[in-house]
């Protein structure tokens, strides 16, 4: 069965949250994008409450670490390796060196944003032992059904959630407000902050923390009408993203998916009909951001000069 797997916004949040398949949680300075980092001790236990209720518990190690940082992921690994959980998310290939130390090669997860696009890459951390592959968010629906429909590794997408397009490790909002010369200029760090394009007028969510400056689309990813076609091609997981989520918008939108996957397995016929109706449950979720469903039927297209009539597309 397909797994439903969430990443945390609280603990309250996992508390509540007793009908999903999987948590996904991390520590700071380890996990990368996470909508809430959580300390070692809060997380033994949150995995004896997890398994009490037969659910799953994935930890992210998914931060990229330097050549300083390595005798830190190492002691941090061989900590992860007296806990019974499910699964370990990286995407730095030094975690699955330090992993083999630790025999942890079965429970990783690699997941490196945008790079896993094709099955011969798939094919490769297959090859390497490790549990399951997360595949990138900006290739189609066909293209995915194609890679999880030959079955040689377990096969995560994004079902729902924040996109992340862009990374730096630069504090870029830091930055701008020293060239502006504020006298703060780390104040907004925290707070909500947006990029808008010249041309456009969507709200593209930033952040910025240790790990640098990510910015995000301006539109979630949404997956639920096309819970048949995964399914029945063998996608393993699905994740919800609890970044820039309210513990009750997340558990708003977890509850429509899990009804959507729920109603598949008892009568695919139920499903089908209630596609509409899962879109309009999820929109009517206050604070819900806006969604579509991102790259599913249509290829990405790199453009050169695209605001110059010259330009062309490839």
């Amino acid at each position: 069965m397909l797994e439903l797997i969430v990443s945390a916004t609280s603990i309250d949040f996992i508390k509540k949250c007793d009908f999903c398949d999987a948590f996904i949680i991390g520590e700071k300075g380890k996990g990368l994008r996470l909508p809430h980092y959580f300390s070692f001790n809060e997380m033994k236990d949150i995995l004896n409450l997890v398994k009490k209720r037969n659910q799953k518990l994935y930890i992210a190690c998914n931060k990229i670490f330097h050549e300083d940082e390595l005798v830190d992921a190492d002691h941090y690994l061989k900590q992860i390796s007296t806990l019974d959980i499910d699964g370990i998310i990286f995407g730095d290939l030094g975690i699955y060196q330090i992993a083999k130390k630790y025999q942890l090669v079965h429970k990783l997860i690699y997941h490196p944003e945008t790079y896993l696009t094709n099955y011969e890459s798939v094919r490769f951390f297959s090859n390497k032992g490790i549990k399951r592959v997360s595949i990138a968010k900006e290739i189609t629906l066909d293209d995915i059904i194609e890679i999880a429909s030959k079955k040689s590794i377990e096969i995560d997408i994004l079902g729902h959630g924040a996109v992340n397009m862009f990374h730096s490790m630069r504090d870029l909002v830091t930055n701008y407000y020293k060239f502006l010369k504020h006298d703060q200029p780390t104040k907004y760090r925290n707070e909500s902050l947006y990029i808008v394009e010249e041309i456009r007028d969507d709200k593209y969510p930033m952040i910025e923390d240790e790990n640098g400056t990510h910015i995000f689309s301006a539109y979630d990813m949404c997956i639920i009408q096309h819970l048949d076609e995964l399914i029945k091609n063998h996608v393993t997981s699905i994740r919800i993203e609890g970044l820039f989520k309210t513990d009750d918008v997340l558990l708003g939108i977890t509850k429509v998916y899990y009804d959507a996957y729920r109603d598949y397995y008892h009568d695919i016929n139920k499903y089908k009909s209630n596609k509409d109706e899962y879109i309009n449950r999820l929109k009517s979720i206050n604070g819900i951001q806006p969604f579509k469903d991102g790259f599913l039927f249509k290829k990405t297209i790199y453009k050169g000069d695209e605001n110059n009539e010259r330009g062309k597309k490839t």
